[in-house]
């Protein structure tokens, strides 16, 4: 081997004898943490400066990335807080100021103040207005109406940091104790967004007083039975008229009522007023028979108000309560043996008058009287036991000269009086408020040794009896050959084996109060038809062929049909075909017709007959002797 081998062998062997030292003194190194090799100082020292370098290069790109995140959330913040300055929906605010107890029928003005804090403008601003139907804004200038519950204001632009207010007038019509809310809303725009806010407050008010009242006046006490009478007082204290104003009663569960002065609109309890102008008042007076109880309380209501779409809008109501107590003296009374019935026209009335003493102490010097409360009853026709009839009053009054046995009534006694009277033929028809007649009778009695209980009324004793008069239906039937409406042919007299038509006329009538169900039927006899031809061609008439009958539905009439308005009339052709055993004689054309119907104030079931037709016919002249059938 040559020298120059022989060195490169030495020296590569060297190299790789430490390239393996230091890698020893390497691992030693990491695997002790303080251990240094022979040799490797050097290397251990610069890989720590390295180390140090690297450390302190991340060190320095983390804090330049952390203070750019600081400094951009600064921006952000830095953005909105600027942005805020601008606009910020807090900052925009709205409010309702005013009286919170008001009057009925009394302008009050309500300050709706706004204002905008913000930097920004505020665009389309408007403040809408809400509130109750029974509320009328009066005097709003720039007000715009969107119904009857609702308006606005257009307040257009509402500059940054600047406020305002805008004045809302009206008047409310509520009952007295009743609550309204008024609310407001700000809707607007911010100038430096593309959106619409709403900014809200409301004010709930107080109704305190109403100008239209009314007042109740009851007895404090009456003893079961008796008559009562309740007396409403209504006014319009305000300056405003108030119209389609009505009045309803609510009575307690054991009174019948017999009639009102003036009469009731609708039922028995209900009374349409109409327009009540500023300073008008009136009065009602109720009257009826009142039964309960010992001791027991009957509570009356009335309110006045108007309809308001389907509900009734009351404006004032009041109430009162009669106290049912016990009297001595007992009275009662019945009238064709009956103690409620309803009466027609021209019948005769029969009363029996009934008294007993149920106390127990004797009763002298007692009087008795009955008041014929009405127009219908004919006073001519009055039979009376004794005692004396006040026309101006119209009352009948016994005392003891009359009947002996009211000078003195002992415990446990009771004794009667009899009259009698008779209702008018013709009932008074003069306008269409005359109708649904009562025939009241009110009994009473009393002594001079009833007690008077303190602080309260004298007990009389009474009973009441009330008849409704039916109405009356009245029907006329009438028959031509020679008709103005209808043309007819055919020979006369009537020819056997030959058509002759008439025309018949039927006129219907109705006296005193409305009716329904009202129809007229007649049945023809075989050989008699309906030819189909009818005047007025609209009237609902029809003709049944199988059962030879006629049906005439005439539905609902008003009282006065006939009287103070016009008859409900039609006029319908017939034929007759006369047989060879007529020949000689007069034909019948129906025997009959029947009106029908319903009573709406006495729900009695009403009817009325006419008499039928022949071929005479009387009421027309033109045909004379010639109604006899002839071959």
């Amino acid at each position: 081997m040559s020298l120059s081998k022989i060195k490169e062998e030495l020296y590569k062997k060297e190299t790789n004898a430490e390239i393996l030292q230091h890698q020893q003194s390497e691992f030693n190194s990491i695997g002790n943490g303080a251990e240094k090799n022979i040799g490797g100082e050097d290397l251990w020292e610069n890989k720590q400066n390295k180390l140090s370098s690297e450390s302190k290069k991340a060190f320095k790109i983390g804090a330049l990335v952390l203070g750019g995140i600081i400094l951009l959330l600064a921006l952000v913040a830095g953005f909105y807080k600027i942005r805020q300055s601008f606009f910020a929906q807090q900052n925009v605010s709205v409010s309702i100021g005013g009286p919170d107890n008001i009057d009925n029928d009394r302008v009050v003005s309500y300050e709706i103040k706004y204002a905008n804090k913000n930097r920004a403008d505020l665009k389309n601003a408007i403040i809408k207005i809400t509130y109750p139907d029974y509320f009328t804004p009066e005097g709003n200038s720039n007000f715009i109406s969107a119904g009857t519950t609702s308006g606005s204001f257009n307040l257009g632009v509402i500059k940054g940091n600047t406020a305002g207010v805008v004045v809302f007038s009206g008047k409310a019509y509520k009952p007295k104790g009743g609550l309204m809310k008024i609310v407001t809303d700000l809707s607007y725009m911010p100038s430096t967004i593309n959106s619409r806010f709403i900014a809200s407050d409301q004010l709930p008010v107080n109704i305190v007083s109403s100008p239209i009242t009314i007042n109740l006046l009851a007895p404090q006490s009456i003893s079961s039975g008796d008559e009562v009478n309740y007396v409403f007082a209504y006014k319009n204290n305000g300056t405003t008229d108030f119209p389609n104003i009505k009045i309803k009663a609510e009575y307690p569960d054991r009174f019948n009522f017999s009639n009102s002065d003036p009469k009731t609109s609708e039922g028995d309890n209900v009374w349409y007023v109409g327009n009540l102008s500023a300073g008008q008042e009136g009065r009602i007076v109720v009257s009826g028979k009142l039964n309960g109880d010992r001791d027991n309380f009957a509570l009356v209501k009335v309110s006045i108000g108007s309809d308001s779409g389907t509900a009734f809008l009351s404006y004032d109501d009041e109430n009162a309560q009669t106290k049912i107590i016990a009297s001595s003296l007992v009275v009662s009374q019945t009238v064709n043996g009956l103690s409620s019935l309803d009466i027609d026209a021209g019948e005769k009335l029969k009363f029996e008058i009934n008294y007993k003493n149920e106390g127990n102490i004797g009763l002298s010097d007692l009087i008795v009287t009955e008041k014929l409360d009405s127009n219908i009853l004919d006073e001519s026709s009055l039979s009376i036991d004794g005692g004396s009839y006040d026309g101006s009053n119209k009352t009948i009054t016994w005392k003891a000269s009359d009947h002996s046995q009211l000078k003195r009534l002992n415990p446990g006694q009771s004794g009667k009086i009899d009259f009698s009277i008779e209702v008018k033929s013709v009932i008074p028809i003069t306008s269409i408020n005359d109708k649904n007649f009562i025939v009241s009778g009110l009994a009473k009695i009393d002594s001079p040794d009833i007690p008077t209980p303190v602080n309260g009324n004298k007990v009389i004793a009474s009973n009441a009896v009330n008849m409704k008069l039916n109405s009356k239906l009245i029907l006329t039937a009438s028959g031509y050959y020679n008709d103005a409406k209808i043309s007819n042919s055919g020979p006369l007299p009537p020819k056997v084996g030959n058509e002759t038509t008439y025309t018949i006329h039927l006129s219907a009538m109705n006296v005193s109060n409305d009716i329904s169900n009202a129809k007229v039927e007649i049945v023809l006899p075989t050989g008699v038809m309906a030819t189909g031809k009818i005047y007025p061609e609209n009237e609902p008439l029809s003709y049944d062929e199988r059962t030879n009958e006629i049906f005439w539905d005439l539905g609902t009439l008003s009282a006065g049909t006939g009287i103070t308005s016009s008859a409900r009339e039609i006029s319908f052709q017939i034929k007759i075909k006369p047989a060879i055993n007529q020949v000689g004689n007069e034909a019948v054309l129906f025997n009959q017709a029947v009106f029908s119907a319903k009573d709406s104030f006495t729900n009695e079931n009403l009817s009325f007959t006419a008499k039928g037709k022949t071929t005479k016919l009387s009421e027309d002249g033109s045909i004379g002797d010639n109604y006899k059938i002839t071959n």
